[in-house]
């Protein structure tokens, strides 16, 4: 009996666990896969939390701002994000949600801003800084940190000097600031300050690239970077002294981030086209464009050179040039891959890049570039101790034609000859024009190779002193060549290789910093203060070297110049900039709302005149954060601020520069002593002119 009773107790067990088991499993097989993406006004978001409410499951958005998440038909929704405002959105049974999220004024203090030896917020800066980040520049298919500035930056004018790959920019920061002196602005990356003139050399890329503007922020990879920021007025860009005068753009790249190892590859491809092509006469309109001109000379019979009207050309062919010349596709393909993660001290971010990028010109023409970046960060046990080290290496080889074709594709009549003859040759329709396609049978290639590194070690001494030291080191090394064959021209010369022409240009850049910095902090219920005290040691070595080659004994020596029958040398320098200054900063704040910011600086450069070493820049900041006094209902932040400033730019001619200048005038057939000397504070230059220059030429002023 008792053993009945036993079997009996585990058979109603059994059946309960059973009962359990099955009405649980309907409740299960109810969650649901909840896919979508989320966006601001435009761009998606990268990195926004998707988390269910009242659980710890959540995920983060990708790449693209999608997410995937399982729960529940009746869970609700939390998405946040840095910035922005928070939103709950029940499931509410539904596979698919989109979000998009609205920026928070309120959130203005929580965002840090890089402002060079400092951060601060929205909230609290009192000088002029724009700002644009990663999800920014994600969403745009750049090659240059710069493309990514343009348009989205109010007062910062970032104009492409060319539209072919490897070419450089023209940046203003709120418009004209120098005659002479130059527009460019100071670039710090990670800390480093990066040279933003172009070692490249006008003769060697004439006008494929023009005035040899090869922009060294090439070899900065888009995807690496975490911010940029601008400093704009006198109190943003007084801390950089005589540097920053024309402005500041601040590059940070990303860093690496705790947690487990997370390995990222991403692929691309993309196309581009010429969109807006100027509206050009068909030949109908241009043959009659070309005769009235020719009536209102009173001439009636055409000249024999009068091609294009007087028969010799077919005047019912029709061409459109700038399909023919420019008119092509051009298609990049990129590929990115990088790892990250670490432990609670130590992170690491280990990074990669591929890009492959052709022209709209006919032929084979490549821009090719490989970036590998590196970041360690670490902190001790105490975290007093931290360290930074960032560093990126680009690998640049660029192949363009010899010459832009653009000019030809506007200026080409449109009945003129076909570009090739029945047999495939080049078409001269006997020596009646000048085939634009010869041009292709010169080249221009450049190769660069650019390391950028820096270490920045932070020791605690206090909780609110803290000592700290940013070094860094940055190399660019430059070689172009353009080769200009005897094939260029037409055959009918009778011409050999003997005219044949190379040019060979090779430039580097070694800039080495130190700074060492003192910050303190204090703060209480009503009162904050920020004390920076800092000194800057900078030193930048540059060499260039232009050579040409002309007369070779074939073509397939052009790469060779000591083959050339005659070599010269076009320009040659050497430069060595040193640069030291003392920095300092006082920022003062009351009950968080009443702001004040004093920078000043007093820089020493060799590139001041021997009596004046030295100079003092300086600038003061304010700024009221208002709404919280007015407290209106209808007003959630407002601010006032203001500042006031003394900048110089410092970004004159060298002397060595201006001795070159004097050979350089006369394409190096002589060589004149140039004689330096002291006026009123300022240096000038003497020189000994002759041959068409005129005796009285007026001296070169190079320096304040």
């Amino acid at each position: 009996m008792i053993n009945n009773h036993k079997s009996v107790r585990w058979r109603r067990i059994f059946s309960c666990n059973l009962l359990f088991i099955i009405l649980t499993l309907p409740l299960t097989a109810q969650d649901i896969l909840v896919t979508g993406k989320v966006i601001d006004a435009h761009l998606p978001i990268s990195g926004a939390n998707v988390l269910i409410i009242n659980t710890t499951n959540g995920v983060v958005t990708d790449f693209d701002g999608r997410y995937r998440i399982t729960a529940k038909p009746t869970d609700t929704l939390q998405i946040s994000y840095l910035g922005y405002t928070t939103l709950t959105i029940p499931i509410l049974n539904r596979s698919m949600i989109n979000v998009t999220l609205q920026e928070d004024a309120t959130t203005l203090g929580e965002v840090q801003i890089n402002a060079g030896y400092y951060t601060t917020t929205d909230r609290e800066k009192t000088g002029s800084i724009a700002r644009i980040t990663a999800k920014d520049i994600q969403g745009q298919p750049v090659n240059n940190p710069l493309e990514a500035l343009i348009g989205r930056l109010t007062g910062v004018d970032v104009v492409p000097t060319s539209g072919v790959p490897g070419s450089g920019f023209e940046v203003k920061i709120r418009g004209q600031n120098s005659i002479m002196g130059g527009n460019a602005p100071l670039y710090i990356i990670d800390g480093v300050p990066f040279d933003s003139q172009s070692l490249g050399a006008s003769n060697s890329s004439l006008t494929i690239i023009p005035s040899g503007n090869i922009s060294p922020l090439n070899a900065i990879n888009p995807a690496t970077i975490e911010s940029i920021e601008v400093l704009k007025d006198a109190d943003a860009t007084a801390i950089y002294g005589s540097r920053g005068a024309n402005g500041v753009v601040l590059i940070t790249t990303k860093k690496g981030k705790q947690g487990d190892t997370k390995f990222t590859i991403n692929s691309s491809a993309g196309i581009a086209n010429i969109t807006l092509k100027s509206d050009l006469l068909n030949t109908a309109q241009y043959i009659e464009m070309r005769r009235e001109a020719f009536a209102n000379d009173g001439i009636a019979t055409y000249p024999y050179d009068a091609y294009d009207v007087n028969g010799t050309w077919d005047q019912t062919r029709d061409t459109d040039w700038q399909e023919i010349l420019i008119g092509g596709t051009a298609i990049t393909r990129k590929l990115e891959a990088s790892v990250s993660g670490g432990s609670e001290r130590t992170q690491v971010l280990l990074s990669g890049m591929h890009q492959n990028e052709t022209t709209v010109f006919p032929g084979d023409f490549n821009y090719d570039r490989i970036s590998i970046n590196s970041n360690l960060n670490h902190h001790s046990i105490n975290k007093r101790f931290e360290m930074v080290f960032n560093s990126a290496y680009t690998i640049e080889d660029n192949h363009l034609p010899s010459s832009d074709l653009t000019s030809n594709a506007l200026w080409l009549a449109p009945n003129a000859p076909q570009l090739y003859d029945d047999a495939g040759s080049l078409n001269w329709a006997n020596n009646t024009w000048t085939n634009p396609l010869a041009q292709l049978e010169g080249t221009y290639t450049s190769s660069a190779n650019t390391l950028i590194a820096n270490a920045v070690l932070n020791y605690h001494v206090l909780d609110n002193l803290t000592l700290k030291l940013n070094t860094g080191y940055s190399n660019t090394v430059l070689e172009d060549q353009r080769h200009i064959p005897h094939t260029i021209y037409n055959p009918a010369f009778g011409l050999q290789s003997r005219i044949s022409q190379s040019y060979s240009h090779q430039a580097q850049r070694n800039t080495f910093i130190a700074e060492p910095q003192l910050s303190w902090s204090f703060s209480n219920a009503q009162h904050s203060w920020q004390l920076l005290l800092g000194t800057t040691f900078q030193n930048r070595k540059e060499e260039r070297l232009t050579l040409l080659g002309v007369g070779f004994s074939d073509n397939s020596f052009l790469g060779t110049l000591s083959a050339a029958n005659n070599l010269r040398i076009l320009n040659e320098n050497q430069l060595e900039y040193k640069y030291q200054s003392l920095f300092g900063r006082i920022n003062y704040a009351f009950k968080k709302k009443l702001f004040l910011n004093v920078t000043a600086r007093r820089d020493g450069s060799s590139r001041f005149s021997t009596g004046n070493r030295y100079g003092n820049f300086g600038a003061v900041g304010a700024a009221w954060f208002f709404s919280e006094d007015l407290k209106l209902p209808w007003l959630s932040f407002g601010k006032i601020r203001g500042s006031y400033g003394i900048n110089v730019p410092l970004s004159c001619l060298h002397p060595a520069f201006i001795l070159l200048l004097c050979q350089d005038t006369i394409f190096n057939s002589y060589i004149y002593e140039c004689e330096a000397f002291n006026h009123q504070g300022f240096q000038f230059l003497r020189s000994s002119w002759c041959g068409a220059f005129p005796a009285a030429w007026p001296d070169y002023f190079y320096a304040p």
